[in-house]
């Protein structure tokens, strides 16, 4: 029914974003016209049929322009009835809006970046005089970081945490190793903030390592050794430090005791399904509850891609092995999907599902440069496995996939998200929300709930 003018109203809302008024247009599907106004700033976005059809501003038109509207941060707006005869946008209106809360994001970073890390405030944790000094110059000079403090000891690290209040701590695995102390439970229960782990990837260490993760630490890295691993480890900084003041450590929750596992499924042969796990920052504990939880695996194959340290692969497939009935192993390019096997690897280069020599799938590097390309990925995933593909997106999924979801989602495969309340960083999960594509909320820890009837 169409409103006639004895229906209609005239008034303020209050709190609401340009995001929300479009969703509204869209589901109203009516012909609509939005007007945006702010500070000298006009900009049209015309909707026909639930759709988004066309939007100028200024000499823009189409997406660009619409994602130039989107940008605006505050203002005034008018929703009314409006045709348009010119058709620049063909693209579908969740699609839009994921990419133009996308675009206000990297347009956010290129602006503030500097001023977000020269604000970043760090405490080293180390016993090392001469580790500590070189990993404060890299803070310091090649990442613009501010250094709150510098700590020899637990006992120093508290009392800084305390009188600084720094945004990110890292700390010495070896410290606690060497003295069977737990430090990072003590920096938890007084002063919660993000910790990222340092250390030698030996067997004993990384254990520990993994286990401080249930404790609220986010990350872990490798000791440099030498100038290639310490550009790795600034990398990896570079990519933590970007979205850190936004982490939610009062979400990481302790994995229930797995222990070891009893039997292991043997691998079989090219496998019907496909699980595919893409997790970012904070999944390595989620991913640790999803694994020990499976059970049945007996036509499906798994792959994790996530956004790691390159030197954690090896020992996290390892970890994974102790407590999973599955077959964790490290990925590599051209192997074959095989029942009751899990490949793992991190966010790197251009990866796509092709068929193999034997009538299978196998996972195929197409480029190792770059991160990512998460589209092409989860696009070829879909055409190749169709209903028979299950993809499950976990805390920090921050990676272009809008496209490759909608493929997934056409072809009759399921999306599962981990639930934004227990990630360590759920932003991404939430931009992901707005499609609309998923099923709903997964526990990492109860997966088969979710993912059993698939596995069936």
């Amino acid at each position: 029914m169409t409103p006639t003018s004895s229906h209609l109203f005239n008034g303020y809302l209050e709190g609401i974003t340009l995001a929300d008024i479009v969703q509204l247009a869209c589901l109203e599907r009516y012909d609509r016209r939005l007007e945006v106004r702010s500070d000298g700033f006009r900009g049209c976005v015309y909707f026909a049929g639930g759709e988004i059809v066309h939007a100028e501003a200024g000499a823009l038109r189409g997406q660009q322009a619409f994602n130039e509207i989107m940008c605006v941060p505050g203002g005034t707006f008018t929703l009314g009835s409006g045709k348009t005869e010119s058709r620049t946008i063909r693209e579908s209106w969740n699609f839009l809006l994921m990419e133009a809360m996308r675009y206000i994001d990297e347009r956010n970073d290129t602006i503030s970046l500097a001023a977000e890390f020269s604000s970043l405030n760090v405490l080293v944790v180390d016993d090392s005089r001469m580790f500590t000094k070189a990993l404060v110059r890299l803070f310091d000079e090649e990442l613009g970081a501010r250094i709150a403090g510098k700590a020899s000891n637990v006992e120093e690290a508290l009392k800084i945490l305390e009188l600084e209040k720094p945004d990110m701590v890292t700390l010495d695995v070896n410290m606690s190793i060497n003295s069977r102390y737990m430090p990072l439970k003590h920096i938890m229960i007084r002063t919660p903030v993000p910790v990222v782990l340092m250390s030698d990837f030996s067997g004993n260490n990384f254990a520990t390592m993994m286990e401080y993760l249930c404790l609220g630490a986010v990350d872990l890295v490798e000791k440099p050794k030498d100038e290639e691993t310490w550009n790795l480890v600034g990398r990896r900084f570079k990519r933590l430090i970007r979205n850190i003041k936004e982490f939610r450590i009062q979400n990481i929750r302790r994995a229930r005791g797995h222990g070891v596992a009893d039997f292991k499924l043997p691998v079989g042969g090219p496998a019907r399904k496909l699980v595919l796990i893409l997790g970012g920052v904070g999944s390595l504990l989620e991913l640790q509850k999803v694994l020990a939880s499976l059970e049945d695996l007996r036509e499906t194959a798994g792959l994790a891609f996530l956004d790691l340290y390159p030197g954690v692969l090896n020992h996290l497939a390892a970890y994974y092995d102790k407590m999973t009935i599955i077959n964790p192993v490290p990925l590599q390019s051209g192997a074959p999907l095989l029942t009751s096997q899990w490949g793992f690897t991190c966010w790197h280069g251009s990866w796509e599902i092709a068929a193999d020599e034997n009538g299978g799938a196998a996972a195929v590097m197409k480029n190792e440069n770059g991160l990512l390309d998460a589209d092409e990925l989860l696009i070829s995933a879909a055409r190749r496995f169709g209903q028979d593909l299950a993809v499950l997106l976990l805390s920090g999924t921050s990676l272009q996939l809008s496209k490759g979801l909608m493929e997934v989602s056409a072809a009759g495969g399921r999306i599962f998200l981990q639930d934004p309340d227990s990630c360590l960083y759920p932003d991404p999960i939430l931009q992901v929300e707005a499609l609309h594509l998923h099923e709903p909320f997964i526990d990492p820890e109860n997966i088969m709930d979710s993912l059993g009837p698939f596995l069936r």
